[in-house]
């Protein structure tokens, strides 16, 4: 069972494998900010710390959007995430 640690919150998670970062902060409390919950507003970029692959692929919006937002190569949208391994991330400043 995977787990999800966010550094932000001092908080680790298991998780089925699959398993979508959003549904997974709507039933805990987290920091973890969504708006528009289609990766278009940039509300919930995180900072993968380790364990980027074993997160869903980038889609190619999710990808632009991030271009136009100046992201670093290790920031994602929570809300475009599926987490299939062990991750450690963060709030994105």
């Amino acid at each position: 069972m995977p787990k999800v640690t966010i550094t932000t919150d001092k908080l680790t998670l298991d998780v089925k494998d699959g398993y979508a970062l959003i549904d997974m902060c709507e039933e805990h409390d987290t920091s973890i900010l969504f708006g528009c919950r289609d990766g278009a507003c940039g509300a919930c970029m995180i900072r993968v710390i380790d364990g980027a692959s074993n997160l869903s692929p980038m889609q190619e919006d999710e990808k632009d959007f991030l271009e136009t937002m100046a992201a670093e190569p290790n920031e994602r949208l929570a809300c475009q995430c599926k987490v299939h391994g062990d991750i450690k991330i963060e709030v994105s400043d």
